[in-house]
């Protein structure tokens, strides 16, 4: 993980307006205007209360912090919107939880979707969003996706390299189970794209640079099933694929093999979780320090790194897109499989 200049901590989960405390201001994410600007003596980050609590030179205190109310600066409310934000009381990895939590609800852009990261990306992604989507009905949240789900017209995202990955029908199809039924006209459209692109009734097509035709089938049969829709006609490969062990949601069709050592990708570090969630793995010690941001993406093909600038030098310069959806929903739906 690639450490940031200065410590700072994001503020405006769900659809409230981003900000961000770093070095003694509280600033806007987009368009990076300073709202407050203090003289600071002394910062406390604490991370899974998300607040910050500042001591100023001349002794005063001042408090940042995000409830399930808004986002406030001490007595004042910068932010608005009602959210459920669980405690998580119970779990083995509460802190961890509420920090995943967070680094979720913080992943909606300026237009209210969801995205990989507020700063490098634009535009939402299926795969990452039918993740968060995972996380959200899990803490009562899944509203936040209704303005985005109910507005999607296309069946592809075609955020790679403007590719028509086979994999988002599925995701799609997920995403609308929550605010639709099978009878909605794009889950029609999605069957027929789907029948269009089988072979044998499994998906043909590139996802992620490579044939991942089983987590793509996977992906479709999840997302159909989510809806009550046929699925009769899909049959999930019994062939190599290195992402199929990403496919926790269902371990039944996965063949059993070890398709790759499953070394921590530090790169794309969702990937391993993912498979360490189908195999039900030993979670390192090491994985599990708590800090902020606990998720980040490297090096990806598509992020704009250069606008995470302002927020940090470093981030930029090494490619580092943090914190990150994809890999928070990996985690936080891993560990909270552990009761205390």
């Amino acid at each position: 993980m690639i450490k940031p200049e200065k410590q700072f901590f994001l503020f405006g989960m769900g659809h409230r307006e981003k900000t961000v405390y770093i070095d003694g201001k509280l600033k806007t994410v987009f368009g990076n205007s300073v709202l407050y600007s203090w003289d600071v003596e002394k910062e406390e980050f604490l991370f899974d209360e998300y607040k910050v609590i500042l001591t100023l030179k001349d002794g005063s205190v001042v408090e940042i912090y995000e409830n399930c109310e808004g986002v406030y600066v001490n007595d004042t409310c910068i932010a608005s919107s009602k959210l459920n934000l669980p405690t998580f009381e119970g779990y083995k990895y509460q802190k961890h939880l509420r920090i995943l939590h967070h680094e979720i609800l913080i992943s909606f852009n300026e237009n209210n979707e969801p995205v990989p990261n507020i700063y490098v990306y634009n535009k939402p992604w299926y795969r990452d969003g039918a993740m968060m989507a995972l996380v959200l009905e899990k803490t009562g949240n899944i509203e936040l996706l209704r303005k985005w789900a109910t507005s999607i017209t296309e069946l592809y995202d075609k955020n790679n390299w403007g590719m028509s990955e086979p994999d988002n029908l599925g995701q799609l199809a997920y995403v609308l189970s929550y605010f639709f039924d099978k009878d909605y006209p794009l889950v029609n459209e999605i069957i027929k794209e789907a029948k269009r692109i089988s072979r044998d009734g499994c998906l043909t097509g590139i996802t992620d640079g490579n044939d991942h035709t089983v987590y793509s089938t996977l992906w479709l049969k999840y997302g159909l099933s989510k809806l009550n829709a046929d699925t009769s006609f899909i049959n999930v490969p019994k062939k190599f694929d290195s992402y199929a062990r990403m496919f926790w949601m269902d371990r039944s069709d996965v063949e059993r093999e070890t398709y790759f050592e499953n070394k921590y990708d530090k790169l794309y570090p969702y990937l391993t979780w993912a498979v360490m969630h189908f195999e039900n793995e030993e979670i390192d010690k090491e994985l599990l320090d708590i800090q902020y941001p606990m998720t980040w993406e490297i090096e990806a093909s598509q992020a704009k790194y250069e606008k995470i600038a302002p927020l940090s030098e470093n981030y930029a310069k090494g490619k580092c897109g943090a914190p990150h959806s994809w890999h928070a929903a990996e985690m936080f739906m891993y560990l909270i499989e552990f009761k205390d």
